[in-house]
Formats: structure tokens, sequence, C-alpha cells
């Protein structure tokens, strides 16, 4: 099968082109800065330099799309936080094209990777499947942009009848050993050395917090799944168990200390309005709100079972973000601070910066 993927080059994209190799497909891989294939993956992958964002790239994506037996949408934009109107452009702007080009074909299976972050606040510790409410976590730009970009694609696969070509998977935060550089850069500032991750005394906590992971490999596993199969419809993915507090003080070999979760947003609000953190807000609104996903139909529909618990990518993640590890693209670049103060020196802060 003739499978393109977008935004092919980061921690997700490098994944799936992983798991597709060597299945006999005929894999095109899209990403605005294309790395050396050798780099990302064995076998052949034909790679094009498109930026999704931009109109221009209409026609080229049409070309590559117009023959595929699927689309897997991958792409969207985390940075700059700084800058909405690119946020937009770079995430709903660019499912709606990718989209409009796989529907269009009419018999192109389109598959948009969206988030749980799409979903409503929980309201309990029980597990949720995909019939909950999705109207976002208030005040977090990412789960407001995933749900606008959720209902674009429903309006457009509705206009199309196109409802038995359409999957939409759901994954809770995704993570491998090579995004931990990548990740801890938009999560501290650039002189924060990641040699410190794994050696801070204390970690605070909250009781009340939960949070789920999953591996990297194993969202690429139930995509292959999910195109394979041709399995339509809607997926939530997570693995166990939930995470809590103690995992993390774990995990990050500190001590836990008491800190609630209303003083650990008023914390990140301080440091983003001084400009002395990258992170917006918003993602501590996400990690102490968004629902815990039961995951059932992925494993019931598609016989997926991730192979790696949530501690595992935990522990994969914190070993990454202290080895400032990363893979051979922009997107998975690995992270130095001299990189960093490099970078923050000739285009400002990665929070504040454009395209490089």
């Amino acid at each position: 099968m003739r499978i393109v993927v977008t935004g092919a080059s980061g921690n997700l994209g490098t994944a799936l082109l992983r798991a597709l190799s060597g299945r006999g497909h005929d894999l095109h891989a899209v990403a605005r800065r294309p790395p050396d294939p050798a780099a990302v993956v064995s076998s052949n992958v034909t790679w094009s330099s498109l930026d999704l964002s931009e109109t221009a790239c209409e026609p080229d994506l049409d070309g590559l799309v117009a023959s595929a037996g699927a689309v897997v949408n991958l792409a969207w934009a985390f940075q700059p936080m700084r800058r909405p109107a690119y946020l937009q452009r770079a995430s709903v702007g660019i499912v709606e094209r990718v989209a409009r080009a796989a529907l269009r074909t009419g018999r192109t299976h389109l598959v948009h990777v969206s988030s749980v972050a799409a979903y409503s606040p929980r309201r309990s510790e029980r597990r949720v499947d995909e019939g909950w409410p999705r109207e976002g976590i208030p005040g977090a730009t990412y789960s407001r942009l995933k749900v606008e970009a959720e209902r674009s694609l429903e309006r457009l696969t509705s206009a199309a009848g196109a409802d038995d070509r359409v999957t939409v998977v759901r994954p809770c935060l995704v993570g491998q050993y090579d995004a931990g550089g990548p990740m801890l850069r938009c999560g501290a500032p650039a002189p924060f050395p990641g040699a410190l991750v794994g050696h801070l005394p204390v970690v605070p906590v909250d009781e009340r917090f939960g949070l789920q992971l999953v591996h990297s490999d194993d969202v690429a596993d139930a995509l292959t799944r999910v195109v394979e199969q041709h399995a339509v419809g809607r997926f939530d993915l997570a693995a166990e168990p939930v995470l809590r507090g103690a995992d993390f003080a774990d995990a990050l070999h500190a001590r836990p200390i008491r800190l609630s979760q209303k003083a650990a947003r008023a914390t990140m609000s301080a440091l983003w309005r001084a400009h002395l953190s990258p992170l917006d807000p918003g993602w501590v609104d996400m990690a102490q709100q968004a629902p815990w996903v039961a995951g059932a139909r992925a494993r019931d529909e598609l016989g997926w079972k991730p192979l790696h618990s949530a501690r595992d990518v935990l522990h994969d993640l914190v070993r990454g973000m202290a080895a400032g590890a990363g893979a051979g693209t922009g997107a998975l670049r690995a992270r130095t601070v001299a990189d960093g103060i490099r970078r923050a020196a000739s285009g400002g802060s990665v929070a504040r910066r454009s395209l490089t």
C-alpha cells in the first residue's frame, strides 16, 4: 500500500516509519525539514519537503496523496507557544489541508492523530471511553486547537460522505528515549543542564495528580493496525498504570514534597509571564485535568496491547532528558545547553522563535 505520513520527522513520525518499514508498503514521508533518510529508518522511504502550514504546498500535497491508499496525519506545531496565529495555521490549518487532499480522492483512508487533550476535564478517577465529551481543557491553547481540528475534520468528513474512511486516534502523552532531549527543550530554559534531571533533591507532588503515558512505538503499532485493517472511527490509546506523583519522584530519584495543584499552576504561570519558561501554563492544566482513558476499543477491535508500561516510558524519558537524547531529524535533534544558548542568542528563546 502507498502510505503518506505527514509530520514524519517527529516523535511519533519516526516511530511510525520504523513500524511500517519492511512490511511491503510504499512509504512517503512529509516534513518541513526532511532528514537524511538513513538517520531515521533503514529501509527505503521517499521524503518530501513541504511546509503544510502554507497554501503554496497544496499542489504538491495533492500529487502525493492522489494515489495513496492511506494518509496518516501527524503534523502539528507545538511551538512557538507565544505566537497563537502561527499555531492556529500550523495545526488546525494543516489538518484541514491534509483532510481536503485525502477526502477529494474518493478512496484514501485518512488517519488523524489527535489527543486525549481534546476531551473535557475529568470528573472522577473513572476511566472514560471515546464517547466522553470533547470540549477541551479550559485555558489550554493546545487542547482548544485539538478540539477545533477534530470539529473541522468532522465537518469535512460529513460533507464528503466519508465516515467509512476516516479514523481519529487519541493517545495520551507519547514518549520515547529519543524524545527526551526535545521534550526538555520545550519545557525548560535553555541554560538548564539536562544532566541535573535525575539529581534534583525534591519534586513537588499532589496526591490528586495522575498522568497517563504511552510509548511512541506502541502508538506506532496501533496506527499500523489501523491502516492495515482499514479500521475507522475513534480510538483512545494509553498504557498502564496511571502515574502518580510518587512515580515521578521515583523516576527522578527525588524526595516528594507536597505542592497543591493550584500552587503548581500559579508557579508555572509566574515563570511563563516572566519569560523564564517556554512552557505555556495550559500544559499544567491539561496534566491536572485531562481524563484517564480506558483504551478498550483499541484492544478489542485492533488487537492492540502496549508492550511498554507507563513507568517504562517515564524512565525512558527521564534518561533521554538527562542525556539530551535525540534522533537524526530537525524535530528530534539532541539537546545541549550550548546549542540552546546559541539559538536563543541568535533567534530568541524556543517559545519566541519562529521556525528555525
